[in-house]
């Protein structure tokens, strides 16, 4: 037994030694670059909803959007300097040569950041509408729920109404496709440049609750549920491999960090090996996180993964307030009253569901047409019918497209559909 846990200590230590030599970087609000090392004690000047403190101890994580402190999860955006060793250790430029190549930066950057401008939208002139625009985000992650009426109606918002609007994305899902997920999150982080992305949640499991904290603020309905974030492989029978939840717990850490919630509740929400617990301090209502099942709320232990209900989420941070209606809600968005501008993503989302319904009426009898099940006097009728049937099935594979044809038609190659629509053609040739 001594050896065993002399064998686990040397690999804990090697593993640390290497995590401690990775070098990293990051831009701090200012302009600041700052380059270090994991390992190294830091000194970081933090500002956290108008108080600034300085916190100091070792860097043992960073990433692009927050960095850890001994136990402190602390947001790049926030942070107003930090410093290693006593110096700061940033490529603000130490001589005269540095400060030259900065100049240069700054004004490739700034030119950079001309021609993106350039690309944008132009606003609206006149004054901004007072409301809201709502998406309706239903069903299955990848079919119903996609990134492309996220995508239609922020065009749609940008060409009539100009910038700076009140996006809310009523969700309503038990999850889906992850391959299809990463194009919503980028949508979503894409509108949030120009707008204000809400999360108005009913039902958020597995994807669609990965989707629900990639907004700006995030709101629960009463009867709310959100979280379990799973990750099958093939089928729901298959649980994903380790490497792959590890690194779906990564990728939500960081969806979590880019949207300003405390990314140490995502290990709990994928793995159920993972806990999640918080203490409120009764004075200051501060809320502290834990990675273990013994703070005062205990919201998950192991052998399950965690799901939120709407109370537990606004005690732990991870919700914005809780509304039953449009009327509730337009308090929390310092609105006078609920207005919805106008139809356009409730009328998209119509329309799409429409399509996906009489695809799912349709397509099983083409299906069955093409493989033969037709009614015909001869053997040329028949395969007339057979290419028709097929026809219809393509123009089903470009209304859907890419993404969403494999979940909707049982992973039917079109290639397969293409090539024997050939064939069928090849045999009609030879029948007199």
């Amino acid at each position: 037994m001594n050896t065993i846990k002399i064998l686990v200590i040397s690999f804990v230590v090697l593993l640390s030694s290497i995590a401690f030599a990775e070098d990293v970087s990051f831009t701090l609000t200012s302009g600041t670059t700052w380059s270090g090392e994991i390992g190294q004690t830091v000194s970081v000047e933090y500002e956290d909803k108008g108080k600034r403190t300085v916190i100091s101890g070792e860097l043992t994580r960073a990433t692009n959007s927050y960095i850890m402190v001994e136990d402190e999860f602390l947001f790049i955006e926030n942070i107003i300097s930090i410093k290693s060793d006593g110096v700061a250790k940033d490529n603000s430029g130490a001589n005269e040569e540095s400060e030259s190549d900065n100049a240069v930066d700054t004004e490739k950057n700034s030119s950079e950041a001309s021609d993106a401008s350039e690309a944008k939208p132009e606003p609206v002139e006149g004054e901004l509408p007072s409301g809201v625009f709502c998406l309706p985000l239903h069903e299955m992650v990848g079919t119903y729920f996609r990134d492309e009426e996220i995508t239609q109606l922020v065009n749609h918002i940008e060409e009539n109404y100009g910038l700076g609007q009140i996006i809310v994305l009523e969700i309503k899902s038990g999850g889906g496709a992850v391959h299809i997920w990463d194009k919503i999150r980028d949508a979503i982080w894409d509108a949030r440049e120009r707008h204000r992305v809400i999360a108005w949640v009913e039902s958020a499991g597995s994807g669609a609750a990965a989707t629900t904290f990639c907004c700006d603020e995030v709101y629960f309905r009463s009867y709310a549920n959100c979280g379990s974030i799973t990750m099958y492989s093939g089928s729901i029978e298959n649980a994903a491999p380790d490497w792959q939840a590890d690194g779906w717990v990564r990728e939500l850490e960081s969806v979590l960090a880019r949207s300003s919630h405390n990314p140490m509740i995502a290990g709990s929400m994928v793995r159920s090996k993972y806990n999640y617990s918080f203490d409120i301090d009764p004075e200051t209502g501060e809320v502290t996180h834990y990675n273990h099942e013994f703070g005062d709320h205990v919201l998950s232990k192991s052998g399950r993964n965690n799901m939120l209900n709407s109370d537990e989420a606004l005690m732990c941070t991870m919700s914005d307030g809780t509304a039953d209606s449009g009327e509730e809600l337009a308090k929390f968005l310092d609105l006078e009253e609920w207005v919805e501008i106008d139809s356009y993503g409730r009328d998209i989302a119509k329309k799409w569901k429409e399509t996906l319904d009489t695809f799912q009426i349709e397509f099983p009898q083409l299906a069955q047409e093409f493989q033969g099940a037709v009614v015909a006097d001869n053997q040329k009728e028949a395969l007339s019918k057979r290419i028709k049937a097929g026809q219809e099935m393509m123009k089903w594979y470009k209304k859907l497209g890419p993404n969403t044809w494999p979940m909707m038609a049982n992973g039917i190659p079109v290639e397969m559909i293409e090539r024997e629509i050939e064939n069928l053609k090849r045999q009609r040739t030879l029948i007199d």
